[in-house]
């Protein structure tokens, strides 16, 4: 029973949290006729999909993009994987199965049946990081859905996500913030060079018990972005903490190829 009320508090949880983008600035204001033409040709989309928990059997996942199958291959907590697609504003993610039957060809049958429908248009933005919660005793799957554009999560910046009833005080070097029961907030520090940064994290219940869940040290930096998770357990440690980092590849990339280039014009490379 303990098991069941904590997963049905994650899943409450995380049903209460989506990231929405900043609004775009509006240089010049277009036409409504302009407006619902983009709107009508705008249907990209780039997913990413992450496991929060990993089930007992792990399904073969897909999206149907126009007549193509699409494999989606969630990592636990990670969002590394895109996949790009046109949608309406949602999506069918689709469990293949293979059956002992063969077809005229002698080859297994194959079929396709909804696993979990996926509602993107909550969140404003085309770059979407999509949470999935599995919940093993009833054999269903929760989505959430976060903004992953640069945008509304730049790299360098540190989101810490509330998934309990106590309020969170943050402290990120010197920058401090709060997280609400059940909300989200980013630091307002942003991160433009790797930076070891003290991060603490209070927690106070709704009695007023204050408990500190964090206190360490950590390194940031412009290449990654870090999604910060504090959720309830049971016993003594009502608290625990998980985390997605997500690492700018491209960026990476620029960053090996600078070193290379300095390197190149006389410069010792460091032991």
């Amino acid at each position: 029973m303990r098991l069941i009320r904590f997963v049905m508090l994650v899943l409450i949880g995380l049903n209460s949290i989506a990231f929405a983008a900043n609004t775009a600035n509006k240089e010049e204001k277009p036409s409504s006729r302009d407006t619902k033409k983009s709107a009508k040709e705008d249907k990209s989309y780039v997913l990413r999909f992450a496991w929060w928990e990993l089930p007992e059997k792990i399904p073969d996942l897909y999206i149907l993009s126009g007549n193509k199958y699409l494999s989606v291959g969630p990592r636990h907590m990670s969002m590394s994987n895109e996949v790009s697609l046109n949608s309406e504003g949602s999506i069918d993610l689709l469990q293949k199965l293979v059956s002992q039957e063969k077809d005229n060809n002698g080859r297994p049958k194959e079929s396709y049946e909804v696993y979990t429908s996926i509602n993107l248009s909550q969140v404003d933005s085309r770059d979407l990081g999509i949470l999935l919660a599995p919940n093993k005793q009833k054999n269903v799957v929760g989505a959430r859905v976060f903004d992953f554009s640069s945008r509304g999560f730049p790299y360098g910046s540190f989101i810490v996500v509330n998934l309990t009833r106590s309020k969170i005080a943050c402290t990120v070097d010197d920058s401090n913030f709060v997280v609400t029961p059940n909300g989200f907030n980013r630091s307002p520090k942003l991160f433009t060079q790797r930076t070891v940064a003290s991060v603490g994290m209070i927690a106070t219940d709704p009695s007023g018990v204050e408990n500190q869940i964090v206190s360490t040290k950590a390194v940031f930096n412009h290449l990654f972005r870090t999604l910060y998770f504090i959720i309830p357990r049971e016993g003594a440690n009502k608290y625990d903490v998980r985390c997605i980092i997500d690492v700018n590849s491209n960026g990476s990339k620029s960053a090996e190829s600078k070193d290379s280039s300095e390197d190149s014009k006389g410069k010792a490379p460091k032991s």
